[in-house]
């Protein structure tokens, strides 16, 4: 941020998400607003997201272990974030507070970060702390009678160099951890198996396909590593950007993530930038598609006590691939728009989950920003 007086930015941007085959598209609307004067800014973002179609919700049909069930979802979410940034020599403190709310779920979070330049402002060193305390809401479609509490600490320290007048190099140490309720309270698991009932005449047998809410570990930790290096070509106008992302989690979950960009500068006003990501990941160690011959049993808990399972596709062995473009057009000086066309294509990587839970979707997007 610079030290301009009473400099005002506007923007606003609409994102159009549309998975395939009838599963779930997102109307998002993001409105942003940022006020300068000296050496402080104050912005503040609201935003609504608009959610409909069905998913897997992680079980099968009685006796059936290849008819999947689909279930039909519509929320919305309600999203403010106030942000205050000020600087201090070459320290710049920022302080942030977000708010989110939706029919079954209400998040609140608090961010703190400090950075300071170093060697002649060619080096930034950047550190934060964010604490978030959710509540998961009860209502009558998830398997939490009752409100439940999730709360998550994180932090984050990054370096960022000038290495040369056209090389630029960032990396970034990340470490959190949540507790509480961390289940998907939508998700259920199927397991055929036989059980006892007391009847009116003794314990019956019976033989059946019973469902259970699922029941992830009530505490998580994990950990990120992110490194990327962009690069300006003066002979052609532009710059390529690659970053390399690793994460891995107390639930064995492991992942990669290589994204590649190209920024284009047409001319001075016009810029084109494709891009590419890749991400692939390993399973968690208490995800099953089903319990059925798996030897942990259903129990019908949710506190995270005893055996730990999930159906949820989320947490299987798979990739991602997302490729798209994005142009952004300046008419003049103060106006800048944009239109971000993209691609997302999730695949399994094991032999039971299947694949028609991983979704293909198309994702559109177009924004504004006006300064003044």
């Amino acid at each position: 941020m610079g030290s301009s007086y009473g400099q005002d930015i506007l923007r606003y941007r609409f994102q159009y998400y549309d998975e395939e085959d009838g599963r779930i598209e997102v109307e998002s609307h993001y409105l942003d607003y940022k006020h300068s004067w000296g050496k402080t800014s104050a912005s503040l973002r609201l935003a609504i997201d608009t959610l409909s179609g069905e998913t897997p919700v992680g079980i099968h049909a009685r006796g059936d272990d290849s008819d999947w069930i689909f279930q039909e979802i519509d929320d919305e979410r309600r999203v403010a974030v106030a942000t205050i940034e000020h600087e201090i020599d070459d320290y710049t403190l920022t302080f942030e507070y977000a708010h989110s709310k939706e029919d079954d779920y209400r998040s609140n979070a608090v961010t703190a970060k400090m950075s300071r330049e170093f060697n002649q402002k060619n080096t930034t060193l950047t550190g934060g702390v964010s604490f978030a305390f959710d509540e998961v809401l009860a209502t009558d479609f998830t398997s939490n009678f009752e409100n439940e509490d999730k709360d998550s600490l994180d932090f984050s320290l990054g370096i960022s160099q000038i290495v040369t007048p056209n090389t630029l190099f960032d990396f970034t140490l990340g470490y959190g951890r949540s507790k509480g309720y961390l289940s998907d309270p939508y998700r259920r698991i199927s397991q055929f198996r036989t059980v006892v009932v007391d009847g009116p005449f003794g314990p019956i047998p019976v033989t059946d396909t019973f469902d259970f809410p699922e029941n992830r570990p009530n505490e998580q930790h994990r950990f990120v590593a992110k490194a990327s290096v962009r690069q300006y070509f003066e002979e052609v106008n532009g710059a390529l950007k690659f970053s390399y992302r690793f994460f891995t989690n107390s639930d064995s979950v492991e992942g990669h993530t290589v994204e590649l960009k190209w920024i284009q500068q047409v001319n001075d006003r016009l810029s084109v930038t494709p891009y590419l990501r890749y991400y692939q990941q390993s399973e968690a160690d208490f995800y099953y598609p089903v319990l059925t011959d798996t030897g942990v049993d259903g129990t019908g808990l949710i506190d995270g006590s005893g055996a730990n399972y999930s159906s949820d596709y989320r947490l299987s062995k798979m990739e991602a691939l997302t490729y798209g473009v994005r142009v952004a057009w300046e008419p003049r000086s103060d106006l800048t728009l944009d239109l971000q066309l993209e691609r997302y294509e999730m695949n399994g990587l094991d032999s039971q989950t299947p694949s028609s839970f991983f979704p293909t979707a198309n994702v559109v997007s177009v924004g504004a920003q006006w300064s003044f």
